[in-house]
């Protein structure tokens, strides 16, 4: 599960000093990661971590943020096992939908519990407050987009909460991604100025070492087809909706080779 559990197994941690001393309405809170970021709304601030926002200390909700390289949807499957293990309880699947937010396709899967012993028995640990999470639920977003998969959480910590599912929908609307947010492996490297958008690959790169061949392969080594040249030096990559391996020949010998996800 990795990355993509979105740190729940520590959210008693995280929460503590969010209970206690809840925060007054913060300006807009901008999460930034490799090539990502979004904002949130007035009223969410970090919470000990940078991956976990709470709305006015946590009192009127908590989300986490998960952002994997890569193409694969998490597997809804084994999701509510794994939070049945970290969090304690029974925890199933309830309803699920999908909904186009700032352009993207983002789908939603509702989980229900019939209590969070664990989380409840840290939390009231933690806070010297008693916490009984019973008869509840939470949401878990997720979306790919440019060779990321992002995922976020909510649930709401006190008992009756509204589930701010608005405002997690409008931070997904703000969702920005940088010009080699689909470029791995090498390209990362410093001093390649390469990007990946609307199909094209182009960069600076590219024209410093006169690039004149632009090979593309599948996971299996099989020959995709070649990119062919498009506007301003950029080439225009064979369509795929698979993770393609990128082998660039120039004519000064300095070739490189990397892999892009759609």
């Amino acid at each position: 599960m990795g990355k993509r559990a979105l740190h729940w197994v520590a959210l008693a941690a995280i929460v503590t000093m969010g209970m206690v001393f809840p925060k007054a309405a913060a300006a807009q809170k901008l999460i930034k990661g490799d090539n990502f970021s979004l904002t949130f709304p007035s009223g969410w601030d970090t919470v000990k971590s940078s991956n976990v926002v709470g709305k006015y200390g946590g009192l009127s909700g908590m989300a986490t943020l998960g952002a994997t390289p890569g193409t694969e949807m998490p597997d809804l499957d084994s999701l509510a096992q794994f939070y049945s293990d970290s969090l304690g309880g029974h925890i199933t699947a309830d309803s699920s939908g999908a909904k186009l937010i700032g352009g993207r396709t983002v789908q939603w899967q509702q989980f229900k519990y019939d209590s969070l012993p664990k989380l409840s028995t840290q939390i009231s640990a933690q806070t010297g407050l008693q916490v009984n999470l019973k008869d509840g639920n939470f949401r878990v977003y997720y979306l790919k987009a440019d060779g990321f998969v992002f995922t976020l959480a909510l649930m709401s910590i006190l008992p009756g909460g509204i589930m701010p599912y608005a405002d997690v929908e409008k931070a997904i609307s703000t969702l920005k991604l940088g010009g080699q947010a689909g470029i791995f492996t090498v390209a990362r490297a410093g001093g390649r100025d390469l990007w990946v958008r609307n199909g094209k690959l182009g960069g600076s790169w590219l024209k410093s070492h006169k690039v004149f061949a632009v090979d593309c392969y599948d996971s299996r080594g099989a020959l995709i087809g070649s990119a062919t040249h498009a506007p301003e030096g950029a080439w225009s990559l064979p369509a795929s909706r698979l993770e393609m391996f990128i082998s660039l020949r120039t004519a000064d010998g300095a070739g490189l080779n990397f892999s892009v996800h759609p």
